[in-house]
């Protein structure tokens, strides 16, 4: 099976993070995800991955544009970092399960129909987000400018239906 792992992999406590993963298991990550690693416990486990043969690998082009249309269509493009898309885009282009606690990265992986596990945490509850004018209340289709009064069309958080009353 093939994991591509966020930095949050090396941070959670001791062994154990690495631990669940076996030995025909692929293990993939990508360079940005090296450079935030820089505390020396995370450090050292992240060097043992390397030595069990995590691979470094950079996304296709392709597979970033999904990402961030995917991003766009969800709400979650502010959201997520270069890195946070990177991950994203190398676990859509290799049909891995993408491992992290960063439940803003786990909102964004269940939209694009990729598989999550978490490491120290629960795992995020589904959210539902959209785009709401600010000056009006009409919901859109993305960030912009509304078509009807022209004021600025930014991200919301939708509610939870409550149903009849």
């Amino acid at each position: 099976m093939t994991f591509v792992l966020d930095a949050s992999t090396f941070f959670a406590a001791g062994e154990a993070a690495l631990a669940a993963f076996g030995p025909d298991d692929r293990l993939l990550t990508t360079p940005s995800v090296l450079t935030e690693v820089r505390d020396a416990a995370a450090r050292c486990r992240l060097e043992l991955a390397l030595e069990r043969g995590l691979l470094a690998l950079e996304p296709s082009a392709s597979a970033l544009g999904a990402v961030a249309a995917g991003a766009i269509a969800s709400g979650d493009v502010t959201r997520l970092s270069a890195t946070d898309r990177d991950l994203l885009a190398l676990a859509l282009e290799h049909g891995g399960t993408l491992v992290t606690d960063d439940f803003a990265l786990q909102n964004a992986a269940l939209r694009l129909k990729l598989l999550c596990r978490p490491i120290a945490q629960r795992r995020a509850a589904t959210r539902r987000r959209g785009y709401r004018c600010a000056g009006c209340g009409r919901y859109g289709d993305g960030p912009g400018e509304c078509p009807i009064c022209g004021a600025a069309i930014a991200p919301v958080r939708a509610g939870r239906s409550r149903g009849p009353r």
